[in-house]
């Protein structure tokens, strides 16, 4: 649940909670809320952040469909054309 996806560069949790999990419990309670902060201003804090984090993964996702798509392109064969009239064999192997 915290490994990285490639293409978005985030983990799910933190898309779905805004930060990273804590692996081992902290020996010091350093993740209590500072006591000039409201919880609103924390709310909006971390909304703004999951916002942000959200437009990240969303250029990340258009990036890594451009990288694919490049790569898949290099192993295309060229677009034959027919026109009208051509003369062409049809393979019936798998037809029945």
């Amino acid at each position: 649940m915290s490994t990285v996806n490639t293409s978005t560069g985030f983990s799910p949790f933190q898309l779905h909670l805004g930060r990273q999990p804590h692996m081992l419990p902290p020996l010091v309670d350093n993740a209590a809320p500072c006591a000039y902060e409201s919880e609103e201003e924390r709310a909006t804090k971390l909304l703004s952040q999951l916002e942000h984090d959200l437009l990240e993964v969303q250029d990340n996702l258009l990036a890594a469909k451009a990288t694919q798509a490049t790569q898949v392109n290099k192993h295309h064969a060229p677009t034959i054309i027919f026109n009208t009239g051509d003369r062409m064999l049809l393979a019936t192997k798998h037809r029945r």
